[in-house]
């Protein structure tokens, strides 16, 4: 049997306030007033894993190719989108590494954000199975329909025309080699994915459960946009555990620094 594959797929970046993703940051103190700010670059930031058994697996999607008539106008001010061109479709990341949409066999979801998820569009009306956490489609549907947490998720994925295949575990070995972890903190159904690699060894990639390295070593909790934060205490112990035991090599959900080092090397086995 052929070796399982990884590579990873460059979805565009985003500009954003510091603030949204670390803990305090900008604060001000009696000391000091008000520190300066820079913006952070994010990387949108997806996975294509060549199954010797399954076929080709995505983990993300990246965002919709037409992100400027879907994203509502506050989300796009505020997470502005700075680096998205025809190479960073989801399709033309496929075709950069000599695959088709017609090649994905399997999606899974991190989370079901706009920057993750978009991109499921590409398999409305086919039988291909997306994969989210129980909790995460529950979620979404109500963060929708209550208008509670309205902008992240987009109504135009949320319907019955996808094929969601839904994870009612904590963890799962979903398939030889790949297992998902329910991670919550930045969503309520969450899920990291770990790729054990014959020759590459083990790989997590969090999504956003952290954002950054500096969410992680050392922990750095996120800022608002953190949700849970008993459950991102609970993530955080579970995935250093992960690395821990496995030497696992940690992609963060957003991190350039850490994109451009692993994506140098463009197919790991």
């Amino acid at each position: 049997m052929s070796k399982m594959k990884l590579s990873l797929l460059d979805f565009g970046e985003l500009t954003a306030d510091p603030g949204w993703f670390l803990e305090a940051n900008g604060a001000w103190t009696s000391g000091g007033g008000f520190p300066v700010k820079e913006t952070r670059h994010l990387q949108m930031i997806g996975a294509a894993i060549e199954h010797p058994k399954h076929g080709l697996i995505l983990y993300e999607a990246g965002p919709v190719a037409n992100w400027k008539e879907m994203w509502p106008a506050p989300v796009q001010q505020v997470f502005a989108v700075t680096k998205y061109g025809d190479e960073n479709h989801l399709d033309a990341q496929l075709n950069r590494l000599g695959y088709s949409l017609s090649d994905v066999k399997a999606i899974i979801i991190g989370h079901m954000h706009l920057d993750h998820a978009g991109g499921i569009e590409h398999f409305r009306g086919t039988q291909v199975p997306i994969y989210a956490h129980e909790e995460e489609i529950k979620y979404a549907f109500y963060a929708i329909a209550t208008k509670e947490d309205f902008g992240a998720y987009l109504p135009h994925y949320i319907d019955w025309s996808f094929n969601w295949q839904p994870i009612h575990a904590n963890q799962l070995e979903l398939f030889q080699g790949i297992t998902v972890y329910k991670t919550p903190g930045h969503t309520p159904g969450l899920m990291a994915i770990q790729v054990d690699l014959k020759d590459a060894g083990t790989f997590v990639l969090t999504s956003d459960t952290f954002f950054f390295e500096e969410n992680y070593n050392p922990p750095h909790a996120p800022g608002w946009l953190i949700r849970d934060m008993m459950g991102w205490r609970y993530s955080l112990e579970l995935i250093k555990s992960i690395e821990e035991r496995k030497s696992a090599k940690v992609i963060f959900g957003h991190d350039i620094n850490v994109f451009k080092k692993y994506a140098a090397e463009k197919t790991y086995d």
